[in-house]
Formats: C-alpha cells, sequence, structure tokens
C-alpha cells in the first residue's frame, strides 16, 4: 500500500513530527467533500432567549481490528470524549499511537504503536453547530496525514471533486473534473501511472475484474464489478458495487478534507474498522 506522506508532499507531512492541526474553523476555504462542509457558518452559541437542543452524540465502535479489542465503543459528545485524559475541552477529539508529549497528553483514543499503519496523530473528529446543519449538531473527521490513511467506506453515491483519492484492493486512484470529463489517474496498484478520460456520453463507467468493464484490473481482491462512476444532473458520482449489489471489499474515499459522519459510516484506520452511531446524548436514536 503508498505511504500517503511519500504522495502529496504540499498536504502531508514528512517524517516524526507531530501533524500541526488545521480545525473546521479555520479551514473556512473550500475543500473537496461530500458535503461542501467547510462552507458553513459556525455558530455555537445559544442566546439566551433561545430553548437549549439536546446535542448529538457520536459512538465509535470497534467493528474488526488485529490489535485493538473488537466491541469496544468510545462515546463522544459536543465537548469531546467522554473520560479523555487530554482535558482540552476544544470541541475535538484526536487518535493516534503517541499519549503524551512533554507530559501533556496530545490524543484522546490512543490506537496500538504495533497496528500497521497507524501515526502518532492519525485523525481528528471535530463538533459544531452551524448553519446548514441541525440544531443538534454534526461530528466531522479528517485524516492528520501521519500514518496510512483514513479511509470512509463507500455506502451511498459520492458526488465526485477534483483531488480525490479513493480506494479499494491495490489501488489507489485521483480524480479529476474538467467539465463534463473525468479522469482517473491511477497512482498504485496493477494500473499505477495509467490515466484515462471518459466523457460524460460515456457514463457510466465501470471498474472490476470483467472483461466487459470499462477499466479492467488484474486484483483478485476487487469485485467482478467493483466500483461504477456515472453522471448526472451536471455531476459526476462514484457508487460501489455495480448499482444493484456493492462490492465484497469495498470502495474507500480517502479522509484528506473534513467529511460529515452519518449514523452507520464505516472508517478504516490502519488495521481496524469502526462504525460509528449517531444518537442523543441519552443514548437513543433521532426521531426521522
Amino acid at each position: 500500500m503508498i505511504h500517503f506522506k511519500k504522495l502529496c508532499s504540499c498536504c502531508f507531512i514528512i517524517g516524526n513530527d507531530i501533524p500541526e492541526i488545521d480545525t473546521l474553523e479555520h479551514e473556512k476555504r473550500q475543500t473537496p467533500s461530500i458535503h461542501d462542509c467547510c462552507q458553513v457558518q459556525f455558530s455555537n452559541k445559544t442566546s439566551l432567549n433561545q430553548t437549549i437542543i439536546e446535542s448529538s452524540k457520536l459512538t465509535l465502535l470497534v467493528l474488526e481490528t488485529v490489535h485493538m479489542i473488537t466491541g469496544v465503543s468510545y462515546e463522544i459528545t459536543s465537548s469531546g470524549l467522554k473520560s479523555s485524559k487530554r482535558k482540552s475541552k476544544d470541541n475535538c477529539v484526536y487518535a493516534g499511537s503517541q499519549s503524551k508529549v512533554d507530559n501533556t497528553w496530545i490524543n484522546d483514543i490512543i490506537l496500538p504503536e504495533s497496528e500497521k499503519g497507524v501515526g502518532k496523530r492519525h485523525f481528528m473528529i471535530q463538533y459544531l453547530r452551524g448553519q446548514g446543519y441541525s440544531d443538534k449538531g454534526a461530528y466531522f473527521i479528517k485524516d492528520l496525514g501521519d500514518g496510512l490513511g483514513t479511509f470512509i467506506k463507500l455506502s451511498k453515491p459520492l458526488k465526485l471533486i477534483s483531488n480525490f483519492i479513493i480506494s479499494f484492493g491495490d489501488s489507489h486512484l485521483v480524480i479529476k473534473i474538467e467539465k463534463n470529463d473525468i479522469i482517473l489517474r491511477f497512482i498504485d496498484g496493477p494500473r499505477n501511472d495509467e490515466k484515462f478520460t471518459f466523457t460524460s456520453d460515456e457514463s457510466p463507467i465501470k471498474l472490476g475484474r470483467m472483461v466487459d468493464c470499462n477499466i479492467r484490473i488484474d486484483d483478485n481482491s476487487l469485485s467482478r464489478y467493483h466500483c461504477m462512476c456515472y453522471y448526472e444532473e451536471d455531476n459526476w458520482y462514484l457508487i460501489d458495487g455495480d448499482g444493484d449489489k456493492g462490492s465484497t471489499n469495498g470502495t474507500w474515499l480517502f479522509a484528506e478534507n473534513f467529511f460529515e459522519i452519518y449514523d452507520g459510516l464505516i472508517l478504516k484506520v490502519g488495521e481496524t474498522l469502526f462504525k460509528a452511531f449517531i444518537s442523543c446524548e441519552d443514548g437513543n436514536k433521532f426521531d426521522n
């Protein structure tokens, strides 16, 4: 698997230093995400005349793992991780293999050093309330550039934006959108260094092991029709599987930019899969 610190030196740290952190509030420039989430206006304060609305709670469950404990869960509220040893109440949660710097806790969730691909400060989660989001608030996740990446499993169509990095099997590819065309540039795997350009008239674009795929990839870990790009209403989208059935091992988005966490989201960090659950702070599900 490609090491992302070597992939984009302009975006990721080099060496063993702890990465400098940008929160969503500092990242008000446009950054690609399925929700364009950095365009939100921030208003975490509630006026005295407003009814105080209960915030949402995020629970991260260890779904599959090599070195962590399956079934362990982490409860995250608007103020951070419950029972965290990191005392900063900054609406953020940090996860990584290093617990302290100069006797100061820098991570809330400690990931095993023995786990392949885990960084010292691997990813962050930030809670905020803002225009365009529910009064209960929302949680966002972002990779911090130290380690082998933080990946979101696609369970619904993903609106594609230039510079998205998509991962499946042994392959990684970078998306580029030029007007109505889509360019898929492979940066790892059997098709490494190959580039494919498709027009909107050629939609849908199938990727997988079958000979009738637009891009056939010789990788036994892929499904016959592993994922598909399609053009709809002036945008390109990516969906896992063939549109009717998902792939066996999944299609993944590298969380280079803040991505809003939704109920049921599956997250891959190192050799561990987490599943996210969103509920009221009392543990009950929100009404639809």
